[in-house]
């Protein structure tokens, strides 16, 4: 078949195809979106489970696959990982403290450190053989610092403290041994229960003290690819379930300001006259507002609500798709084929629905592409500002990005660099699809090809 015999969806398709891109942009919305469809496949992890004694974890970081307490009672059901739960044997190891945790506090003034420990000055601290955590400002455990020797009145070691900082506090664990648990599970609940192969009728662990957990001989670990949250959390988790809101609010917010926006337009065009310049004045006279500030407003009086959401960002995109497919309609209305319709008696209704508004599909499907990425920016300008929503304790990709900000150290760069980087690559993604859309829909390039 010859390029002059083919349909012009046929040329449109090619066209878009030849767009390398908005190719690339096309399989890379697709992949995110699938990814996000897929979360509970690819990152098992709860994205609402926390783990405090964790806290923020780089990347890669792995641990026992325990939750914040673990507890097994005889005669009860057992109080562990899911996973866990599920074995007829397991073995826990957990770490026991002989001596209590001891925090210092060094300061440093005119290039020389002072260490104390509460109240009594401390004239050197030697980590040679011991591990010392950085302790956050929020009390979790930070990086690690190990093999200095630390002496009070003279200079610090290289890295103790990082550029522009005068105070760290360092937290040296005090001696512990470590305690083996046998547990035998029937059926969800604990039949048995040793330590260190003595019988007990209980036994409670933190998350914090677990060293390892053996299930019907299988050591169970967690591993977070992209790090924890603040609160302990599997970032990759959050992300994924994160975008599942982002893309849904982009998708049917969209959705919303189409068939508003495709109505509107095409009954103020197909009517014309005093109509159309009526319907049309509205239009300006709705531009004029600022539409943000409608949509905080109803946010605040309807409630952050996923569903007031949808509508309040759909309801105010509507504006410029009425006047695309305004333009469209007037320029369609007065065509031989419409005329012909008209004569066969069609009703007006069937006209606009049968014969223009499908005409309109192009510039329909290229502004709903170019507005998903718009409206998951303002969602995520209303998540930035403490108007977000939820969804069963999962936060969008602008909350995230929030989240991440407000925790950002040196030391944590990763709580804000993945989230921004998933929701900037998407948008960036949808936007060159949407400029690929609207080069291969255009008649004007059909002799440019």
């Amino acid at each position: 078949m010859s390029a002059a015999a083919a349909s012009p969806t046929r040329e449109s398709l090619c066209r878009l195809l030849r767009n390398r891109i908005a190719v690339a942009g096309l399989v890379f919305a697709l992949a995110m979106s699938l990814a996000c469809a897929a979360a509970p496949w690819i990152a098992p992890s709860d994205p609402t489970l926390p783990r405090h004694w964790l806290g923020a974890r780089a990347p890669g970081f792995a641990h026992p696959d325990c939750r914040e307490t673990n507890e097994f009672v005889v005669g009860q059901s057992v109080e562990i990982s899911a996973r866990a739960a599920r074995a007829a044997r397991i073995a826990l190891t957990a770490r026991e403290s002989d001596s209590a945790a001891t925090t210092y506090r060094l300061v440093l003034r005119r290039g020389t450190v002072q260490i104390t420990a509460g109240t009594d000055k401390v004239p050197v601290l030697d980590l040679t053989d011991q591990h010392a955590f950085a302790v956050d400002v929020d009390g979790t455990l930070g990086t690690q610092r190990t093999g200095m020797v630390i002496t009070s009145g003279q200079a610090p070691p290289a890295g103790l403290f990082a550029a522009g900082e005068q105070v760290v506090l360092l937290r040296l664990q005090g001696s512990s041994r470590e305690v083996a648990y046998q547990a035998a599970i029937d059926g969800g609940k604990v039949t048995a229960v040793t330590r260190d192969g003595a019988a007990v009728a209980r036994a409670a662990i933190s998350g914090e003290d677990v060293v390892r957990i053996v299930a019907d001989g299988n050591e169970l670990t967690v591993r977070h690819p992209l790090g924890t949250d603040i609160q302990g959390r599997d970032l990759l988790s959050r992300i994924l379930h994160g975008g599942r809101i982002s893309l849904m609010v982009g998708a049917v917010a969209t959705l919303v300001s189409l068939v508003i926006g495709v109505l509107y337009g095409a009954i103020s065009g197909y009517a014309g006259r005093r109509t159309d310049r009526v319907m049309m004045a509205s239009v300006d006279v709705l531009y004029a507002i600022p539409f943000m500030f409608l949509v905080i407003l109803l946010l605040v009086y309807c409630g952050r609500n996923i569903l007031v959401l949808f509508i309040a960002l759909g309801a105010v995109q509507w504006l410029t798709m009425a006047r695309i497919v305004r333009g469209q309609v007037l320029s369609l209305k007065n065509r031989e084929f419409i005329l012909a319709a008209r004569a066969s008696g069609l009703g007006h209704w069937r006209i606009l629905t049968r014969h223009l508004i499908p005409n309109c599909v192009g510039p329909v499907i290229v502004y709903g592409t170019l507005t998903i990425p718009m409206v998951i920016m303002e969602e995520s300008f209303l998540a930035f500002i403490g108007l977000g929503v939820q969804q069963n304790g999962v936060d969008s990709w602008g909350a995230l990005i929030e989240q991440g900000h407000a925790n950002l150290t040196r030391d944590r760069t990763w709580l804000l660099i993945f989230p921004a980087s998933a929701m900037a690559l998407t948008l960036l993604a949808l936007n060159v699809l949407g400029d690929g859309l609207r080069d291969a829909l255009d008649p004007r390039t059909r002799d440019r090809s």
